[in-house]
């Protein structure tokens, strides 16, 4: 029965067009080829600088870059959960990515998209703790938005590879 369901599946997904994101033009050397030639853009901070790295590593690198991924972060934060002495007992981190691809070519902007990612963590009496959990809520978002932003551009290469 269980074979049965998968075949059918299987079937179903094939009869509604659906191929594997990476598998561009039926190729993943293709989009390999397409994501090598992204030069990614130094990204202010030491928290760009872990998305850069996250990203250098997803993309890969090549020769000649087609085109040039540039970011800039944003974070904001706010206090809430508040007690009866007025202090908050939670803090909500947002970080927000200014996304924007430059085709090298003629330096012509090929997509611009903002990516917002958002958590949230307790607040203790240590200022250190504070600090950590800060530090690592960041590092956590920015590695969740590069993963996004590695997404991204591999469906916007599908896309372009479809178009006639």
């Amino acid at each position: 029965m269980k074979h049965a369901f998968v075949i059918a599946s299987l079937l179903f997904l094939s009869a509604c067009g659906f191929r594997p994101l990476y598998e561009a033009g039926g190729s993943a050397d293709a989009m390999r080829d397409h994501l090598s030639g992204i030069e990614v853009a130094p990204i202010a901070d030491r928290i760009g600088q872990q998305m850069r790295n996250r990203l250098l590593d997803r993309l890969g690198t090549g020769g000649t870059p087609d085109y040039r991924l540039e970011i800039t972060l944003e974070q904001a934060s706010e206090g809430y959960g508040i007690r009866p002495d007025a202090a908050a007992t939670q803090e909500q981190l947002t970080v927000i990515a200014h996304v924007k691809l430059v085709n090298l070519n003629g330096e012509e902007l090929v997509f611009e998209e903002d990516m917002r990612s958002t958590t949230s963590y307790d607040l203790v009496l240590s200022d250190y703790a504070i600090l950590s959990r800060r530090e690592d809520s960041a590092r956590r978002l920015v590695l969740e938005l590069a993963e996004r932003i590695h997404r991204r551009l591999a469906l916007y290469f599908t896309q372009v590879k479809e178009t006639p």
